[in-house]
């Protein structure tokens, strides 16, 4: 039996769960399938299902159990329409990744 538990680098949110106010400190809850596992306190990119960019974020707490995990996030930066484009168009897909290593 393997360990269910998925290691997570961003929060990526289908866009109908992300805030409209993405204001700095204020803080929002979130909920995801699987067992998945978030460093507390550290920043990482808040992203839509698209994988496009919009805000830096880091999950305060979150709860892990029965398929689901649950939490709470802060905005710590917004990231301007300039950003958002040029922070998106420098991701590396997981497909790229495995193109290069394969």
């Amino acid at each position: 039996m393997g360990n269910p538990f998925l290691l997570q680098a961003c929060l990526r949110l289908p866009s109908s769960e992300i805030p409209d106010s993405l204001e700095i400190g204020r803080e929002h809850t979130f909920s995801k399938e699987g067992h998945r596992l978030y460093q507390i306190n550290v920043p990482m990119d808040l992203r839509d299902s698209n994988w496009n960019f919009l805000a830096r974020v880091v999950v305060l707490e979150y709860t892990v159990g029965r398929g689901i995990t649950k939490g709470v996030f802060a905005v710590v930066k917004q990231f301007s329409a300039d950003e958002k484009e040029v922070i998106t168009k420098t991701f590396v897909s997981d497909k790229e990744v495995s193109e290069v290593l394969n």
